[in-house]
């Protein structure tokens, strides 16, 4: 049973999602007073989802996945797919651009240890809230870590479709920052067929302007 003092150290974690910034966006050189946090792209990915969620999905599960699928980064922050130090200084404009038009995956032992550390941090959390909550979030957490449920996979193509829009928008603010490979992520990992043509829609109308 979990009393007040457990709900305002969960409080305290969680407050960390709004002032901890997603790396990949400071590594490619978005103005840190301008990177988006943590905390902004769990609502814009459950608001996405709130609206695109079709028939065949229960919303409300897309919903509450899409609230919890980050939630490990309020301890853990948000650890990119390649080490930092490896990230060339941002003076040198052409390698910088180089290094991110790879598309950087997590090497199998890293992942490991990443799921680890946040099932780790998971249990830390979920330890201090009321046990029903504990056991829902914790179910919902998995759920979306496995990726065996249609939400779950939606939810993951809403964390993807997130990132992209995210990376088009800080692009025609930014031209010349290396965002590229998040287009590329969404023309080849997307798969729901709403969020492709929303998708190709915002490509389409960036190449006719307005």
């Amino acid at each position: 049973m979990t009393g007040a003092s457990d709900r305002i150290d969960l409080m305290r974690h969680l407050l960390r999602l709004k002032t901890t910034p997603r790396t990949g966006w400071l590594d490619r050189g978005v103005p840190p007073g301008e990177t988006e946090s943590i905390a902004d792209h769990i609502l814009m990915t459950t608001l996405i989802g709130w609206i695109t969620a079709d028939d065949g999905l229960d919303r409300d599960r897309v919903l509450k996945l899409t609230l919890v699928h980050d939630l490990a980064e309020a301890i853990t922050g948000d650890p990119p797919p390649y080490d930092r130090a490896d990230v060339p200084p941002a003076s040198d404009v052409g390698a910088v651009r180089d290094f991110f038009s790879q598309r950087h995956v997590r090497a199998a032992e890293d992942k490991i240890a990443k799921d680890e550390q946040e099932r780790t941090m998971m249990r830390e959390m979920t330890d201090l809230m009321p046990e029903a909550v504990a056991d829902e979030i914790a179910g919902l957490w998995a759920e979306y870590e496995a990726q065996e449920t249609p939400e779950a996979r939606f939810a993951k193509d809403l964390d993807r479709f997130e990132a992209f829009s995210q990376a088009r928008a800080y692009q025609a603010r930014y031209p010349d920052l290396p965002l590229g490979g998040f287009t590329h992520m969404a023309l080849d990992e997307l798969e729901h067929p709403t969020l492709i043509a929303l998708r190709d829609a915002i490509l389409a109308e960036e190449v006719s302007g307005p």
